[in-house]
């Protein structure tokens, strides 16, 4: 260096020039900013996140959208349109979720049915022209058994043996069973002026006169037919929509799936905010300062730990029902244990990096350190682990239902309870399997992908990286 010649160093200004910072050419953003831009650009995560708010906008508005109202005073009055197939609006045209089936249904039944006024039009195809023309020994009983495969308008068709001729028809003939008693109705004078002037009355069977045994008075009974969707619930069968079918009951099944998503998701928010209160603080204090606390919390952490969940679930429910607080006590007994591990990690792991030391020098509080220097470095995981909670208890909560563990009283569903009842007909009517299902893998997937693009967002190492 002594020896460089001072002629070959030149200033690259003048010296009366003056220099200059150049301004910067981009806005300055924030952590948050910046976290929410490489966000965006996760597509799958970004997409799982639109699904999210589609399923969390049919969770508080999907109970709401039912357009049937079904009667209460009667509690048989649902169970008359059950088992009936999706039907979407403008999809029913590309040959799906159209409420049609396939039923193998005796020939006798089929061809009074095909010539009724009533059920002319159920039936799509399938039904052979030879057994509907006018040959009179197609009328009456039939000895050959034979049945018949046909394509029908379901809901059309259930109506039909609801209000007009029930499937048995034929073969109790001959009996001492009334072959109509199925579709009947008994009615009080003031119920029969009602349904007359709704105009829902199929026909008058009877009308019979009886005496009140209290008050000695006679009374009327009409014994009706009646069109059973018109009367249930204003609405024709072929005007009539179920987006996801009907279950045993006859309830909308597109109303149960968010009624009982509306249960899960309530009870899963609760939980995870007890769990992730009550872990993370103990974890925190514990892995800052370690030492005797950290000793005798994790020998205490042990000894919950080891306590099997479902032993804690069953003993809870047996003693005290299956009331909400008692799956949130449950869920909350050994749930924060999670938290507490991740907690007490990630300050253990960052308590002495430098930075921590250097404000530590500076004067700064145990608090402000804890919460100011070293809790952003762990939000990234802790944000995963709260969107990947979510669904975890949503398929926990549903597993149990599922096998009977948890039965909520009051007549509260949930999605577990549904794939149970789906699981028991998923043969004949899949659409009750299917849906429920469906639900809980897309729940699933979303909140996993979605988690996994928060932990990436919120990664402080990544923060200005394209």
């Amino acid at each position: 260096m002594m020896n460089i010649d001072k002629s070959k160093l030149v200033l690259v200004h003048s010296t009366d020039q003056m220099i200059f910072d150049q301004p910067l050419k981009t806005k300055e953003i924030g952590y948050y900013k910046d976290s929410w831009n490489r966000f965006k650009k996760n597509r799958a995560s970004l997409s799982a996140f639109i699904i999210i708010m589609i399923m969390l906008f049919f969770v508080v508005l999907g109970p709401s959208m039912k357009v049937y109202t079904l009667p209460k005073k009667d509690p048989n009055e649902a169970a008359r349109i059950q088992y009936l197939p999706p039907r979407i609006p403008g999809i029913e045209k590309l040959g799906i979720f159209d409420g049609e089936r396939t039923i193998s249904r005796g020939k006798n039944f089929l061809v009074a049915m095909a010539k009724s006024e009533f059920g002319s039009d159920v039936i799509i195809s399938g039904m052979p022209d030879v057994l509907l023309d006018n040959d009179p020994s197609n009328d009456g009983i039939y000895a050959d058994k034979t049945a018949l495969e046909v394509t029908v308008d379901f809901y059309k068709y259930t109506n039909f043996i609801k209000s007009y001729m029930p499937e048995d028809y034929f073969s109790i003939q001959g009996t001492e069973v009334q072959k109509l008693a199925k579709v009947t109705r008994n009615f009080t004078k003031a119920q029969f002026d009602d349904a007359v002037k709704r105009n829902v009355i199929i026909d008058l069977v009877a009308i019979e006169q009886s005496t009140n045994p209290d008050t000695g008075n006679s009374e009327t009974t009409y014994i009706v037919r009646l069109d059973q969707f018109r009367y249930s619930l204003n609405q024709n069968p072929e005007d009539t929509y179920f987006w996801f079918g009907t279950n045993i009951r006859g309830e909308d099944l597109f109303t149960k799936i968010w009624e009982g998503a509306r249960i899960s998701l309530s009870m899963a928010v609760v939980i995870l905010a007890i769990n992730t209160t009550i872990g993370l603080l103990i974890g925190s204090v514990v892995g800052y300062y370690g030492g005797v606390l950290d000793l005798l919390f994790d020998r205490l952490v042990e000894i919950i730990s080891s306590i099997p969940f479902l032993s804690v679930l069953t003993l809870l429910t047996l003693r005290y029902g299956n009331a909400l607080w008692v799956i949130v006590l449950a869920f909350t007994a050994t749930g924060w244990l999670g938290s507490y591990g991740l907690g007490r990690m990630q300050f253990y792991r960052f308590k002495n990096r430098e930075y921590v030391l250097a404000a530590r020098t500076l004067g700064a509080s145990d608090a402000r350190i804890m919460f100011k220097h070293i809790f952003p470095n762990t939000l990234g995981l802790i944000i995963t682990a709260v969107a990947l909670s979510i669904p975890s208890f949503v398929f926990s909560e549903a597993s149990f239902s599922f096998l009977g563990i948890i039965k909520y009283a009051n007549g509260v569903t949930s999605v577990g309870m549904l794939i149970e009842e789906g699981q028991a007909m998923m043969g004949q009517y899949p659409h009750l399997l299917i849906f429920p299902s469906l639900y809980i893998a897309t729940l699933m997937i979303a909140f996993n992908l979605f988690g996994n693009g928060l932990r990436d967002a919120f990664n402080p190492s990544l923060r200005g990286v394209e």
